[in-house]
């Protein structure tokens, strides 16, 4: 049943990002693959739908990020496949459903960001451990204290008062995030490797 609310949970966020959560109308219902039928019979409540949503939401975070974590691989890599991973599939985590779930069902929200935030810190705080071990970060940085101001500006991309969405898009807030994190750990060995891909990877992913 789990697995199914997830499943089910992906063509929810689309039809709440076409048309909001107040209505469910079955002509608009069958346009994202859904039905009143599938819903009733898969959740208890509006509550139980937005739980699996922003569940649906954190697992697709969670899915990049552990994808991305091999041993062997250089941690600047490894901070710029994610970051063109989470942008590649940016509507799985882009904040703009979110932040119309948080208004309604703010407990839920308060949960499902405190999750995140806790998965997200420890994989970053073992990035930063990973690329001074690899020579590429300063050996002078706390990994928590990175870490932290990362999960606090990650949360920030969320606040609409600091980013408005039609002044700001997901991919250029997320992209400047990850640029001034490795720009403000790197060494000048790490400066110099992550120019050069930075560049390699503007090419490979030129569109």
């Amino acid at each position: 049943m789990e697995d199914r609310k997830l499943q089910l949970a992906e063509k929810l966020r689309n039809y709440i990002y076409r048309y909001g959560i107040n209505d469910f109308n079955e002509e608009h219902l069958k346009k994202v693959g859904l039905t009143i039928a599938e819903l009733k019979e898969n959740f208890s409540s509006r509550e139980d739908m937005v739980d699996a949503i922003l569940c649906h939401e954190r697992k697709c975070f969670e899915k990049i990020f552990n994808e991305y974590n091999f041993d062997g691989w250089n941690a600047i890599d490894i901070m710029l496949i994610v970051s063109n991973e989470i942008n590649n599939r940016f509507f799985n985590v882009t904040p703009s459903v979110t932040m119309a779930l948080a208004k309604t069902f703010p407990d839920l929200y308060k949960t499902h960001m405190n999750q995140r935030a806790d998965f997200i810190y420890e994989k970053i705080k073992i990035n930063i451990e990973k690329g001074m071990e690899q020579g590429m970060y300063k050996n002078d940085v706390s990994s928590e204290m990175i870490a932290r101001m990362f999960i606090a500006k990650l949360n920030d991309i969320h606040n609409p008062e600091i980013y408005p969405p039609e002044g700001f898009t997901f991919t250029t807030i997320f992209n400047n995030l990850i640029d001034n994190v490795i720009k403000s750990i790197t060494n000048d060995e790490g400066k110099r490797y992550y120019k050069q891909r930075k560049q390699l990877y503007s090419v490979l992913n030129f569109r």
